[in-house]
């Protein structure tokens, strides 16, 4: 397990999703402190903040004590390991700072909404009950819902999870709401998200896997096997793909399209010396136009394949729609109705994808079909790669956790060689990444 979280953090590192230590003094970590009177009342809907949570008896403790039904040293590691806890400290570094002078932000990027909403705790003040820093980062409201309602009672004798659920609390025990949480600021959503001006200003490119990056949080709480995993892995690939889809119909319908963050960055940003493989390669439509990323349906159409051949073949047509109407630009109710139908036909398969089995075999033969891909994978984007390899590292990951011994495999070391090949974007090519696979294809 220590390697997979090392190697997963690596590779995160890589695709620029992980935010790196500041260079410039970033705020002070968060101190204890005793809760509030204000934070011991019932408030529903109002955040109490991080430090009614740290008392040792309650989720302070150093250590796990498995005790309880949970191992109550949640804020300590959220607090030491968790780069959550840093998010905010990040905002204080150089790229931040050339981010906000590139959008021309009035105020520091520690001081800008656009930032804060994914950073930090950031909430109205008629919401707050008890004290919120910003400096405390992403804290266990922001994931755990406002605690106003029930941080007083959840310890009572009698008292059960779900009327925690009933006065405030998100359940994070089901896939589908915790990956819908997850993918709010790691891909985006109505209210926050990472666009093409911030990325042109320099903000790192999104990528997001509910396995990966559960397993690097690290994970504050005890492990269920059903909760994780390829089950998780495949399910988040669900939700991924409908709430992208919500995020281009959304842009399709407001002031700025296009939007080029639903699109593929390396149609357009590519050394025109070294671009012969995209000639070679062809183009779905029109040469030289700019594409929708299917990075969201390189994996999924595979196990949606698996779950419900028949809406694959639905999907398939569907999405062939999407990317024509987005790469036309100028048919946004187009792209809306094409993206808002692919997004219900996904919905549609939810279950069944939630309800597949993992067998060791189930994982090989779910490896061997992304491995044999080959025709989808030189069509398609460097993004839709790191998904490829991305995806493999998980179910690799699961065969592991069967037989240890995996762990110093060829397998691993020919995955480990699939991330190699993604370190510098501006270098990929396709037939090199799938030469890698082919390795990988060699040792299952």
């Amino acid at each position: 397990m220590m390697r997979r979280s090392l190697l997963a953090i690596t590779v995160l590192a890589l695709l620029g999703a992980v935010p790196q230590q500041p260079a410039a003094q970033p705020a002070a970590a968060p101190t204890p402190q005793p809760a509030s009177p204000a934070a011991s009342e019932s408030k529903p809907g109002t955040y109490v903040g991080v430090a009614s949570c740290t008392n040792g008896g309650c989720h302070g403790s150093t250590v796990a004590l498995n005790t309880t039904s949970v191992l109550q040293n949640e804020y300590f590691t959220w607090l030491n390991a968790d780069r959550h806890a840093k998010a905010y400290n990040v905002l204080f570094d150089q790229r931040s700072a050339r981010i906000a002078r590139n959008m021309h932000l009035r105020r520091k990027a520690y001081e800008e909404g656009v930032c804060l909403d994914c950073h930090s705790t950031r909430v109205p003040a008629e919401k707050v009950s008890g004290h919120i820093d910003l400096d405390d980062g992403v804290q266990c409201e922001a994931c755990h819902g406002p605690a106003g309602g029930w941080r007083a009672e959840h310890s009572e004798p009698g008292w059960t999870h779900e009327q925690s659920v009933a006065r405030g609390m998100n359940d994070l025990r089901p896939l589908t709401p915790r990956a819908t949480l997850c993918l709010s600021c790691h891909l985006s959503d109505s209210r926050r998200e990472v666009d093409h001006e911030l990325i042109a200003s320099g903000h790192p490119l999104l990528a997001f896997e509910l396995d990966n990056y559960t397993e690097t949080m690290p994970p504050h709480w005890k492990r269920h096997s059903e909760r994780q995993g390829v089950r998780a892995w495949a399910t988040g690939q669900v939700i991924a793909f409908s709430a992208s889809m919500s995020n281009l119909a959304r842009h399709a319908r407001g002031e700025k399209w296009p939007e080029f963050s639903d699109m593929s960055c390396y149609n357009c940003h590519h050394s025109l010396a070294t671009s012969t493989w995209r000639q070679e390669r062809g183009w779905e439509g029109r040469a030289g136009l700019p594409a929708w990323s299917p990075q969201h349906w390189a994996v999924l159409r595979l196990i949606i394949d698996r779950a419900d051949p028949a809406a694959r073949a639905s999907l398939d047509a569907v999405v062939r729609e999407v990317g024509t109407s987005v790469s036309h630009m100028n048919e946004p109710l187009r792209t809306a109705a094409a993206a808002d139908h692919a997004r219900e036909l996904t919905e549609q398969v939810l279950h069944a994808v939630d309800n597949l089995s993992w067998s060791d075999r189930e994982v090989r033969s779910m490896m061997m079909a992304i491995i044999d891909d080959r025709d989808f994978i030189a069509r398609s984007d460097v993004h839709s790669a790191e998904h490829v390899a991305l995806a493999l590292q998980t179910l690799s990951s699961d065969l592991t956790r069967r037989n240890p011994k995996l762990l110093k495999s060829p397998m691993t070391r020919a995955i480990d060689d699939l991330f190699k090949e993604l370190k510098s974007r501006d270098s990929y090519e396709p037939s090199r990444f799938i030469e890698k696979l082919q390795a990988v294809r060699q040792t299952l």
